[in-house]
């Protein structure tokens, strides 16, 4: 997959998880924290890797600097909210409340990037450096969720 593929499935993946988390109620407390936990952290290496591999080259050429920046200002934004929700109970209000509009940060910032910084990008990049970054992209975002997977407790207190 090249990179705008490889992106458009994370996205695809964000989505569906959004839509299943705010269709849940403060009552479904063990879904959310799975459900979220998983968002979390697949949101945390997307940013972190799109940004490296991505953005990274992009942002050099003039013509693509000031929407490179303002996805990593999204990002910064989203990650915030992310880890702002991980003080509150699942089972609050105030929860549901933040995630509804994280989920619309993240909405937007999919829709933009998909339909206004692809389509830029597309005019930098050859196909062989989408093809080349979208492999970048699947071996760092497995590395970096490797490391940031929290462990296992009753694995460790086995060893």
């Amino acid at each position: 997959m090249d990179i705008y593929e490889r992106i458009k499935k994370d996205h695809d993946d964000a989505r569906e998880v959004m839509k299943t988390l705010k269709e849940t109620t403060a009552r479904a407390e063990k879904t959310r924290t799975e459900l979220f936990t998983k968002f979390k952290l697949d949101m945390w290496a997307h940013h972190k890797v799109e940004e490296a591999v991505f953005y990274s080259y992009l942002r050099d050429d003039t013509k693509m600097s000031e929407d490179s920046y303002e996805a990593l200002n999204e990002h910064h934004v989203a990650n915030g909210l992310l880890e702002e929700l991980d003080t509150f109970p699942v089972t609050s209000e105030e929860w549901g409340v933040k995630f509804g509009a994280l989920s619309e940060l993240i909405e937007h910032h999919m829709d933009e990037e998909e339909e206004d910084f692809f389509p830029k990008a597309r005019k930098i990049l050859s196909k062989e450096q989408a093809d080349l970054i979208g492999d970048r992209f699947d071996a760092r975002k497995k590395v970096v969720l490797a490391a940031i997977m929290p462990i296992d407790e009753d694995e460790v207190k086995a060893a």
